[in-house]
Protein backbone atom coordinates (compact mmCIF):
# COMPACT_ATOMS: atom_id res chain seq x y z
CA UNK A 1 0.00 0.00 0.00
CA UNK A 2 2.98 2.52 1.06
CA UNK A 3 4.35 1.64 -2.55
CA UNK A 4 1.57 2.01 -4.15
CA UNK A 5 0.29 5.48 -2.80
CA UNK A 6 4.67 6.65 -3.33
CA UNK A 7 3.81 5.83 -6.96
CA UNK A 8 0.61 7.58 -7.56
CA UNK A 9 0.02 10.25 -4.86
CA UNK A 10 0.72 12.75 -7.26
CA UNK A 11 -2.10 11.30 -10.15
CA UNK A 12 -4.40 10.70 -7.05
CA UNK A 13 -3.74 14.46 -5.73
CA UNK A 14 -4.15 15.74 -9.53
CA UNK A 15 -7.55 13.86 -9.78
CA UNK A 16 -8.70 15.40 -6.31
CA UNK A 17 -7.53 18.98 -7.02
CA UNK A 18 -9.98 18.52 -10.73
CA UNK A 19 -12.69 16.73 -8.72
CA UNK A 20 -13.13 19.62 -6.52
CA UNK A 21 -12.83 22.61 -9.48
CA UNK A 22 -15.02 20.42 -11.82
CA UNK A 23 -17.49 19.94 -8.82
CA UNK A 24 -17.67 23.11 -7.44
CA UNK A 25 -18.27 24.20 -11.21
CA UNK A 26 -20.94 21.49 -11.91
CA UNK A 27 -22.55 21.98 -8.65
CA UNK A 28 -23.12 25.78 -9.58
CA UNK A 29 -24.37 25.28 -13.25
CA UNK A 30 -26.53 22.10 -11.64
CA UNK A 31 -28.64 24.57 -9.66
CA UNK A 32 -28.75 27.18 -12.85
CA UNK A 33 -30.44 24.45 -14.70
CA UNK A 34 -32.70 23.40 -12.53
CA UNK A 35 -37.01 24.28 -12.37
CA UNK A 36 -37.79 26.54 -10.13
CA UNK A 37 -39.88 24.95 -7.96
CA UNK A 38 -36.37 22.73 -7.60
CA UNK A 39 -35.02 25.40 -6.87
CA UNK A 40 -37.20 26.78 -3.99
CA UNK A 41 -37.17 23.48 -2.38
CA UNK A 42 -33.61 23.28 -2.07
CA UNK A 43 -34.08 26.97 -0.47
CA UNK A 44 -36.51 25.59 1.89
CA UNK A 45 -34.19 22.99 3.12
CA UNK A 46 -30.61 25.36 3.37
CA UNK A 47 -33.47 27.70 5.56
CA UNK A 48 -34.35 24.49 7.25
CA UNK A 49 -31.18 23.56 7.96
CA UNK A 50 -29.98 27.05 9.37
CA UNK A 51 -27.93 27.98 6.21
CA UNK A 52 -30.44 30.39 4.49
CA UNK A 53 -27.85 32.96 4.23
CA UNK A 54 -25.62 30.68 2.32
CA UNK A 55 -25.42 31.19 -1.26
CA UNK A 56 -27.51 28.27 -2.60
CA UNK A 57 -24.87 27.71 -5.57
CA UNK A 58 -21.97 28.17 -3.96
CA UNK A 59 -23.70 25.74 -0.91
CA UNK A 60 -24.32 23.25 -3.70
CA UNK A 61 -21.10 23.87 -5.51
CA UNK A 62 -19.32 22.89 -2.25
CA UNK A 63 -21.07 19.83 -1.85
CA UNK A 64 -20.52 18.37 -5.31
CA UNK A 65 -16.90 19.30 -5.14
CA UNK A 66 -16.58 17.27 -2.12
CA UNK A 67 -18.26 14.54 -3.58
CA UNK A 68 -16.42 15.03 -7.30
CA UNK A 69 -12.99 14.90 -5.48
CA UNK A 70 -13.83 11.74 -2.87
CA UNK A 71 -14.65 10.12 -6.93
CA UNK A 72 -11.28 11.09 -8.13
CA UNK A 73 -9.57 9.82 -4.95
CA UNK A 74 -11.46 6.54 -3.81
CA UNK A 75 -11.94 5.29 -7.47
CA UNK A 76 -9.15 7.01 -8.73
CA UNK A 77 -7.07 4.49 -6.50
CA UNK A 78 -8.92 1.19 -6.83
CA UNK A 79 -9.44 1.89 -10.71
CA UNK A 80 -5.45 2.30 -10.86
CA UNK A 81 -5.07 -1.12 -9.29
CA UNK A 82 -7.50 -2.78 -11.53
CA UNK A 83 -5.82 -0.81 -14.69
CA UNK A 84 -2.75 -2.73 -13.41
CA UNK A 85 -3.76 -5.97 -12.62
CA UNK A 86 -6.19 -5.83 -16.21
CA UNK A 87 -3.19 -4.66 -18.51
CA UNK A 88 -5.50 -1.43 -18.83
CA UNK A 89 -3.29 1.28 -16.53
CA UNK A 90 -0.13 2.52 -18.62
CA UNK A 91 2.62 4.23 -16.50
CA UNK A 92 2.52 6.97 -18.74
CA UNK A 93 5.60 9.08 -18.92
CA UNK A 94 4.79 11.54 -21.67
CA UNK A 95 2.34 12.27 -24.77
CA UNK A 96 3.53 10.77 -28.03
CA UNK A 97 2.69 12.51 -31.20
CA UNK A 98 1.05 9.68 -33.41
CA UNK A 99 -1.81 8.97 -30.32
CA UNK A 100 -2.22 12.68 -29.30
CA UNK A 101 -3.05 13.41 -32.90
CA UNK A 102 -5.37 10.19 -33.32
CA UNK A 103 -7.01 11.29 -30.06
CA UNK A 104 -7.47 15.26 -31.52
CA UNK A 105 -9.12 13.47 -34.32
CA UNK A 106 -11.18 11.73 -32.14
CA UNK A 107 -12.35 14.86 -30.42
CA UNK A 108 -13.04 16.97 -33.72
CA UNK A 109 -15.26 14.22 -35.06
CA UNK A 110 -16.64 13.95 -31.28
CA UNK A 111 -17.55 17.40 -31.15
CA UNK A 112 -19.30 17.40 -34.55
CA UNK A 113 -20.81 14.30 -33.23
CA UNK A 114 -22.74 16.32 -30.53
CA UNK A 115 -23.88 19.26 -32.63
CA UNK A 116 -24.40 17.75 -35.70
CA UNK A 117 -27.55 15.24 -35.55
CA UNK A 118 -29.29 17.72 -33.18
CA UNK A 119 -28.98 19.77 -36.12
CA UNK A 120 -29.76 17.55 -38.92
CA UNK A 121 -32.05 14.40 -37.28
CA UNK A 122 -32.81 14.59 -33.51
CA UNK A 123 -33.96 18.80 -33.30
CA UNK A 124 -36.55 17.82 -36.28
CA UNK A 125 -38.40 15.32 -33.55
CA UNK A 126 -37.78 17.25 -30.45
CA UNK A 127 -38.14 20.99 -30.25
CA UNK A 128 -36.80 21.52 -26.56
CA UNK A 129 -33.56 19.98 -27.64
CA UNK A 130 -33.37 23.35 -30.27
CA UNK A 131 -34.43 25.62 -27.93
CA UNK A 132 -31.57 24.27 -25.52
CA UNK A 133 -29.36 26.12 -28.11
CA UNK A 134 -30.87 29.40 -27.70
CA UNK A 135 -29.37 29.74 -24.19
CA UNK A 136 -25.39 30.00 -24.69
CA UNK A 137 -23.27 27.76 -22.00
CA UNK A 138 -22.77 29.82 -19.55
CA UNK A 139 -18.77 30.07 -17.80
CA UNK A 140 -19.11 27.47 -15.07
CA UNK A 141 -20.72 24.85 -17.38
CA UNK A 142 -18.02 25.61 -19.52
CA UNK A 143 -15.38 25.17 -17.36
CA UNK A 144 -17.67 21.86 -15.91
CA UNK A 145 -17.16 20.23 -18.87
CA UNK A 146 -13.07 20.43 -19.13
CA UNK A 147 -12.86 19.38 -15.53
CA UNK A 148 -15.21 17.19 -14.33
CA UNK A 149 -16.74 16.09 -17.61
CA UNK A 150 -13.09 15.39 -19.19
CA UNK A 151 -11.15 14.26 -16.09
CA UNK A 152 -13.32 12.83 -13.25
CA UNK A 153 -16.06 11.07 -15.61
CA UNK A 154 -13.09 9.55 -17.08
CA UNK A 155 -12.16 8.64 -13.77
CA UNK A 156 -14.97 6.88 -12.87
CA UNK A 157 -16.09 5.00 -16.22
CA UNK A 158 -12.82 4.15 -18.28
CA UNK A 159 -10.55 3.81 -14.90
CA UNK A 160 -13.09 2.22 -12.83
CA UNK A 161 -15.73 0.69 -14.46
CA UNK A 162 -13.65 -0.44 -17.64
CA UNK A 163 -11.52 -2.09 -15.61
CA UNK A 164 -13.59 -3.24 -13.05
CA UNK A 165 -15.67 -4.68 -15.74
CA UNK A 166 -12.58 -6.04 -17.37
CA UNK A 167 -11.28 -7.88 -13.94
CA UNK A 168 -14.31 -9.75 -13.17
CA UNK A 169 -15.12 -10.94 -16.92
CA UNK A 170 -11.10 -12.26 -16.81
CA UNK A 171 -11.75 -14.22 -13.62
CA UNK A 172 -14.80 -15.42 -14.62
CA UNK A 173 -14.01 -16.32 -18.35
CA UNK A 174 -10.07 -15.80 -19.05
CA UNK A 175 -8.17 -17.60 -16.04
CA UNK A 176 -6.36 -19.31 -18.95
CA UNK A 177 -4.92 -16.54 -19.62
CA UNK A 178 -2.63 -14.06 -17.55
CA UNK A 179 -4.24 -10.66 -18.28
CA UNK A 180 -7.51 -10.22 -20.16
CA UNK A 181 -7.99 -10.82 -23.75
CA UNK A 182 -9.14 -8.62 -26.61
CA UNK A 183 -12.61 -9.87 -26.47
CA UNK A 184 -12.50 -9.36 -22.97
CA UNK A 185 -11.75 -5.77 -23.41
CA UNK A 186 -13.47 -5.33 -26.04
CA UNK A 187 -17.08 -6.44 -24.19
CA UNK A 188 -16.11 -4.64 -21.06
CA UNK A 189 -15.44 -0.97 -22.78
CA UNK A 190 -18.92 -1.68 -24.68
CA UNK A 191 -20.60 -2.59 -21.20
CA UNK A 192 -18.85 0.71 -19.99
CA UNK A 193 -19.72 3.03 -22.49
CA UNK A 194 -23.85 1.65 -21.95
CA UNK A 195 -22.99 3.02 -18.45
CA UNK A 196 -21.45 6.08 -19.60
CA UNK A 197 -24.91 6.95 -21.49
CA UNK A 198 -27.00 5.78 -18.85
CA UNK A 199 -25.31 8.18 -16.81
CA UNK A 200 -26.79 11.20 -19.16
CA UNK A 201 -29.87 9.84 -18.60
CA UNK A 202 -30.90 11.99 -15.63
CA UNK A 203 -29.83 15.58 -17.32
CA UNK A 204 -31.83 14.35 -20.20
CA UNK A 205 -34.99 13.47 -18.32
CA UNK A 206 -34.57 17.02 -17.06
CA UNK A 207 -33.98 19.05 -20.32
CA UNK A 208 -35.65 17.61 -22.73
CA UNK A 209 -38.06 14.51 -20.98
CA UNK A 210 -37.02 10.80 -21.57
CA UNK A 211 -39.11 10.48 -25.28
CA UNK A 212 -38.08 7.32 -27.02
CA UNK A 213 -36.27 9.96 -29.73
CA UNK A 214 -34.31 11.23 -26.12
CA UNK A 215 -33.49 8.18 -25.03
CA UNK A 216 -32.13 6.83 -28.47
CA UNK A 217 -30.09 9.83 -28.89
CA UNK A 218 -28.42 9.66 -25.13
CA UNK A 219 -27.40 5.88 -25.99
CA UNK A 220 -26.51 6.63 -29.82
CA UNK A 221 -24.32 10.30 -28.86
CA UNK A 222 -23.15 9.12 -25.75
CA UNK A 223 -22.84 5.68 -25.80
CA UNK A 224 -20.63 5.63 -29.24
CA UNK A 225 -18.40 8.37 -27.86
CA UNK A 226 -17.91 6.45 -24.84
CA UNK A 227 -17.22 3.86 -26.99
CA UNK A 228 -14.09 5.98 -28.80
CA UNK A 229 -13.13 6.71 -25.13
CA UNK A 230 -12.47 3.35 -24.11
CA UNK A 231 -10.88 2.40 -26.93
CA UNK A 232 -8.06 5.12 -26.25
CA UNK A 233 -7.90 4.13 -22.83
CA UNK A 234 -7.24 0.75 -24.08
CA UNK A 235 -5.21 1.50 -26.59
CA UNK A 236 -2.86 4.48 -25.83
CA UNK A 237 -3.47 5.20 -22.07
CA UNK A 238 -5.85 7.39 -19.74
CA UNK A 239 -4.52 10.35 -20.01
CA UNK A 240 -5.95 10.28 -24.20
CA UNK A 241 -9.17 9.49 -22.82
CA UNK A 242 -9.23 12.56 -20.87
CA UNK A 243 -8.00 14.83 -23.62
CA UNK A 244 -10.68 13.28 -25.85
CA UNK A 245 -13.09 13.79 -23.72
CA UNK A 246 -12.17 17.34 -22.88
CA UNK A 247 -11.63 18.25 -26.83
CA UNK A 248 -15.03 16.92 -27.31
CA UNK A 249 -16.46 19.54 -25.12
CA UNK A 250 -14.29 22.33 -26.26
CA UNK A 251 -15.31 21.54 -30.39
CA UNK A 252 -19.06 21.29 -29.72
CA UNK A 253 -19.21 24.35 -27.44
CA UNK A 254 -16.96 26.26 -29.80
CA UNK A 255 -19.65 25.48 -32.38
CA UNK A 256 -22.37 26.11 -29.94
CA UNK A 257 -21.51 29.41 -29.27
CA UNK A 258 -20.12 30.89 -32.33
CA UNK A 259 -22.35 29.08 -35.19
CA UNK A 260 -25.69 27.26 -34.11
Amino acid sequence: MIRFIKAYWKTLLFFAVIGLLGGFFTGIYMLDSYPADIKQQLLDELNAAGLGQAPADIFMGIITAIQSAGYGIVLGAIGIWLGKKTGLWKDEKSITKKPLLITLAVAVVGGLALILPDILFFGHYSEAIMESYAVKPTIPYLLATVTYGAIIEEVMLRLFWMSLIAFVLHKLFGKKHDKPTVAILVVANMIAALLFAAGHLPANAQLFGLTPVIIVRCFLLNGGLGLLFGWLYRKYGLRYSMIAHGGCHIVSKFIWILFV
